[in-house]
């Protein structure tokens, strides 16, 4: 009895000992190499040797093969061994059935296919092959078992006997390249849609790799997937489909393919931060290693701002920040893996990228941006009052001179000097890292309409402060205009004009002013806008209650002789139906009047008479 205690002592003892982490091939940093992971199951502690024989061999004969042997510095390979009980794999479909004690449970006949020789405890195997340095999701398991088998999924596991390494390298071939098997038993034909496996087709010629055609033999072969009929192969005999032959040069394209989306072939790169400064008119230099092999013929190229730079093509580039403008830039740098392994490589896994964000400044200059802006109310009502909130900071490094803040509502994303005015702040100055908060209360017009609008500040569009960078001057907000009570207003509707009720022309150069007639509910009225240079009280009476607000004097008249003339187009007319009576005041360069201030007001009439007037609004002949 003490002797069976002493044996579960043994034996519980060898399962709880810790497992070995070694790292049996080495080519460079785990973040820039395929890392594979190799596990052992059926081994007993004093059975290591033999597992690490058996990587041994399994790893010579794998860099041996292509493409393995092309990319055989593109990988690391790890082992973790942890010690079974038993030696060897169940055997469930022998008589009797066999069962060993091993960490990962190795077993034969895996869904119901004798030589499927799969591991049952997963969620082992997942957690020792964390232990390894890194691994890609790529890990291979070795039993410890002389019976034919093997078999991939999320692990490729092989027996350790004498065709182990095909075993395996086969199997590698479905966990690593996502290749199907190409052989055809034991289904007849077969119906279903096109397989997404990149060596096995429903299509008769092989359309999937035609680059490929008449290269080693390559063209369609029926039977593959397990299949006799209805799906092919590229090439008569391969690796995935026969033990003890090559892999086809489709099977070594996705398996090179595959490989390299995973490895970073540029192994180091100066400045080794992507994000970088220079000062005009420094220069920077730029540069690389890497280590695709030279057999593969590597090309470098180098691009600036999307554009490739002619004749930089080795692994420095030398930058003259005297020829770039200030701001941000883009400078990268690609190395294309020519390989012959390779024909057709749509998502570009032979060509490697470096990119540095650079930051072209002059210490002479400032910038100003804005981090953040917002209003005080998301609806809003024809001249209704909102308040506008601007963050301006100065990054510096020099200190910006006067400018201006300006703010522009559109209502399609795209604001222009011809968006709808909210008014500018201007600023005397900001200091090099200083920032400035803004509050700004505006009225909207009262032509605004029930839509989304979207609010821009704007700071120094006239461009009078010398910046680094002038294209991040803006910042976004938006609100929505709803539909307002009834009135009638008159307010100018041109660019750059806010507030709405005061404008002006210069009588030497000329120029058109638009003021507009804004009724909502009196939509068909007529309307008619008078001109008044002598004040607006008294005002003249129209009707009883209806007071105009201004004296009627020579602009009056004027305006009355010439009305819808070329300088007063549509001072009368009608309401249309957006609510709007649209006037244009068009003043003649040099017409002999003096410089003058003045007023707009406007009256509406229906039926039975006038029937409403606006307020007025101020028009400066200057």
């Amino acid at each position: 009895m003490s002797r069976l205690f002493s044996l579960a002592l043994l034996a519980s003892s060898v399962v709880a000992q810790a497992p070995t982490v070694t790292t049996v091939y080495s080519s460079g940093s785990t973040q820039s190499r395929y890392d594979i992971v190799i596990l052992g199951d059926g081994y007993q502690i004093q059975e290591q040797p033999r597992f690490n024989q058996d990587v041994q061999t399994l790893l010579t004969s794998l860099f041996q093969k292509q493409p393995y042997a092309t990319f055989a510095n593109y990988y690391n390979v790890h082992t973790v061994f942890r010690a079974s009980v038993d030696s060897g794999a169940d055997q469930p479909d022998v008589t009797p059935p066999i069962y060993k004690n091993t960490v990962y449970d190795a077993t034969y006949n895996t869904g119901g296919t004798a030589r499927c020789l799969y591991i049952q405890n997963t969620a082992q195997a997942l957690a020792d092959a964390a232990l390894a340095p890194a691994n890609e999701g790529r890990v291979l398991v070795m039993v410890n078992d002389s019976r034919y088998g093997g078999c991939a999924s999320t692990f490729a596991v092989s027996y350790n006997g004498s065709s182990m390494a095909e075993v395996q390298i086969h199997e590698m071939g479905h966990s690593l390249g996502g290749l199907a098997d190409e052989y055809d038993y034991p289904n007849q034909t077969y119906s279903g849609g096109e397989p997404s496996s990149p060596n096995i087709t429903t299509s008769p010629t092989g359309q999937k790799w035609a680059h490929w055609h008449g290269t080693e033999g390559v063209s369609a072969f029926q039977g593959a997937g397990y299949y006799l009929y209805g799906l092919y192969r590229p090439k008569n005999n391969c690796l995935m489909r026969t033990l003890g032959v090559i892999l086809c040069p489709v099977c070594r394209e996705q398996i090179s393919i595959r490989t390299n989306a995973v490895v970073n072939t540029i192994a180091t790169f100066s400045p080794n931060t992507t994000n970088v400064s220079v000062s005009t008119p420094n220069q920077q230099i730029f540069s690389i290693t890497h280590f695709v092999p030279a057999t593969n013929n590597p090309v470098i190229s180098w691009e600036v701002d999307g554009v490739p730079v002619t004749g930089a093509n080795g692994p420095a580039f030398l930058l003259d920040s005297s020829t770039m403008s200030l701001g941000p830039h883009t400078v990268a740098v690609n190395v294309q893996d020519q390989t012959t392994q390779v024909r057709n490589d749509p998502a570009h896994a032979m060509r490697e990228t470096q990119t540095w964000q650079v930051s072209i400044n002059d210490p002479t200059a400032a910038q100003l941006r804005i981090p953040s802006f917002s209003m005080s109310q998301v609806w809003a009502q024809p001249g209704q009052s909102i308040t506008l909130n601007a963050q301006i900071v100065n990054d510096g490094p020099a200190a910006a001179g006067p400018f201006a803040v300006e703010y522009f509502a559109t209502t399609n994303q795209n604001w222009t000097p011809q968006s709808l005015y909210l008014g500018a702040d201007q600023i005397n100055g900001l200091a090099a890292t200083q920032q400035l908060n803004l509050q700004r209360t505006v009225q909207l017009p009262w032509s605004l309409e029930p839509r989304v609008y979207y609010v821009y500040a704007v700071v120094d569009r006239a461009d009078a402060v010398y910046e680094t960078n002038e294209n991040d001057n803006q910042r976004l907000s938006a609100f929505v205009g709803q539909t307002g009570p009834c009135g009638t207003h008159l307010e100018f509707v041109d660019p750059l004009t806010c507030p709405y009720d005061a404008n002006s022309v210069p009588v030497a150069t000329g120029g058109v002013v638009h003021p507009t007639v804004v009724a909502p509910c009196a939509v068909g009225s007529y309307y008619l806008v008078v001109w008044g240079c002598s004040g607006t009280t008294p005002g003249t009476p129209i009707a009883p209650g209806l007071t105009v607000p201004l004296n009627r004097d020579f602009c009056t008249d004027l305006g009355l002789i010439g009305l819808n003339g070329t300088w007063f187009a549509n001072f009368f007319g009608v309401i249309d139906a957006q609510g709007l009576g649209r006037a244009t005041f068009s003043l003649p360069a040099n017409t002999g009047l003096q410089a003058t201030p003045g007023h707009f007001a406007a009256m509406l009439m229906d039926a039975g008479g006038f029937s409403a007037v606006t307020n007025p609004v101020a028009i400066t002949l200057q």
